[in-house]
């Protein structure tokens, strides 16, 4: 019972914590609803790309939390291939009306050899307010120069980028007879045992796709520069959901708090020296002018001198 009780209140106590770390982890943007790492998860156990799109649109695995257009239910994403020789933009995207889509995201992958490939996918901006770029990575240890003193008994491990030629999904888009992925679903049209469901709300969200967080990182660099540019002319965007973001990130910054610099203590005056009698002082022009002089002492009272004879 003290166990019990023990443990209740470790949960009680624990909640204000858990709700302001997942705060201070929302960016108030839509893509902190959707979460990259899971989609290049479930990209790289897919056999093939509409494999992959079942697997986004389904409730159990917490990667797609988006509602774009704002009905109360979580959106549709469908995949489209932009092919060009080797290269492949894959294109995570949301029907958002009738006449407007809005890319999620984008998987960017091409060969760099003759069983070689790799890719990164990348966030849109619209609903990531800047450059997100998340690739796979794999540790390895660091080999030791032959210079300097024996290395330690465990070498640091060291972040490697990964060849994806293995990934089902991947081995099946550069088979001979692959054929162009292209999505049939639209907007207002999406397969029969699908079902929207309510999104989650941000502390419950927050969480629920932080597993897949463990081999993916966040990276600078483009890796995959001819894929990139296949998809740049291809990427689409809409107005709507582009206003809606825009209108977030002036709402947050017009109510972050001001961050007020501590102000710099005032200097201390001293009290200027008394001038010594009569030294010379310095003028508001800057030459020297003498001290001033005494005042006169009152001229004495007639009858108060003694009398002088004439001639004295």
């Amino acid at each position: 019972m003290r166990v019990l009780t023990a443990l209740l209140l470790t949960i009680y106590l624990s909640g204000p914590t858990l709700a302001q770390n997942a705060a201070a982890d929302s960016t108030g943007l839509p893509g902190d609803h959707f979460s990259l790492e899971g989609a290049l998860e479930l990209f790289k156990n897919a056999k093939t790309l509409e494999a992959f799109e079942q697997a986004l649109n389904a409730e159990d695995q917490r990667v797609n939390n988006l509602d774009l257009d704002g009905n109360g239910e979580v959106d549709y994403v469908r995949v489209v291939d932009h092919a060009e020789g080797d290269a492949h933009a894959i294109a995570l995207q949301v029907p958002v009306t009738k006449s407007e889509t809005q890319d999620v995201a984008v998987i960017e992958l091409e060969k760099n050899g003759t069983e070689s490939a790799l890719l990164q996918i990348r966030g849109a901006e619209e609903l990531y307010g800047s450059e997100v770029i998340i690739e796979p990575f794999e540790e390895k240890d660091e080999v030791p120069t032959m210079k300097g003193p024996a290395p330690p008994e465990e070498l640091p491990r060291v972040r490697i980028w990964v060849n994806v030629w293995a990934w089902p999904c991947v081995t099946w888009i550069y088979a001979p007879n692959y054929v162009v992925w292209n999505s049939p679903y639209y907007w207002g049209y999406y397969p029969p045992r699908w079902r929207p469901w309510r999104p989650w709300g941000w502390s419950a969200w927050h969480g629920w796709h932080r597993p897949y967080h463990g081999w993916y990182q966040p990276v600078h660099t483009c890796r995959v520069l001819h894929a990139h540019g296949v998809y740049q002319h291809r990427a689409m965007h809409s107005p709507t959901v582009r206003a809606r973001t825009a209108a977030i990130r002036t709402t947050r910054a017009a109510t972050r708090p001001k961050q007020v610099k501590d102000q710099p203590k005032p200097a201390r005056i001293e009290p200027a020296p008394a001038p010594k009698p009569n030294s010379s002082m310095q003028g508001s022009n800057g030459g020297k002018r003498s001290a001033a002089k005494p005042t006169k002492r009152p001229a004495k009272k007639k009858g108060s001198a003694p009398n002088r004879t004439k001639g004295q």
